[in-house]
């Protein structure tokens, strides 16, 4: 009994370094007994081993095969808008067009104001930090507050209506 479990593991690893996923590597190896016994039906067999072998390596040519031929499978598309999949969620080309021509706005309003609180107001529009700006320009945490406030302040006043202050 322990001979033809260890041909039978034997066989499966066979079939799985032939790239065959373990579900399917001991579905081949079952086929290939069965096709084996019924060969045994109508001829003597000289040696088992080798023609259980030689059919296990058919089957796994066969499978793979007929796994690369196979077209996508394809899902119901409620299951694909369930998971997300269908919408695309970056921004479109007219939302990008549109943030570009606010930044643009905003940079030409900020021209009113010195380039170094231009800076600062990007910086921290970018997500830095006070403290990180205030690492990078060399000033206090509390200068670079005032940097911030006063660019808004300049944009609240220039901005045209409609527009909301970034």
């Amino acid at each position: 009994m322990s001979r033809l479990l260890a041909r039978y593991a034997q066989l499966i690893k066979m079939c799985q370094r032939r790239g065959c996923p373990p579900e399917d590597a001991k579905e081949l190896v079952q086929e290939a007994h069965r096709r084996l016994f019924e060969y045994q039906r109508s001829t003597a067999v000289r040696d088992v081993d080798s023609l259980l072998r030689r059919i296990v390596i058919n089957l796994s040519i066969t499978h793979f095969y007929r796994e690369m031929s196979m077209p996508s499978r394809f899902e119901r598309i409620d299951r694909l808008d369930k998971r997300g999949i269908l919408v695309d969620p970056s921004p479109g080309l007219e939302q990008v067009v549109a943030a570009e021509r606010q930044l643009d706005g905003v940079m030409g309003l900020l021209n009113a104001v010195s380039p170094r609180t231009c800076q600062i107001f990007i910086a921290q529009r970018g997500g830095y930090t006070y403290e990180e700006i205030a690492t990078a320009f060399g000033v206090k945490p509390r200068t670079v507050e005032k940097h911030v406030a006063s660019a808004m302040l300049v944009l609240r006043d220039l901005m045209p209506a409609g527009v909301a202050v970034p």
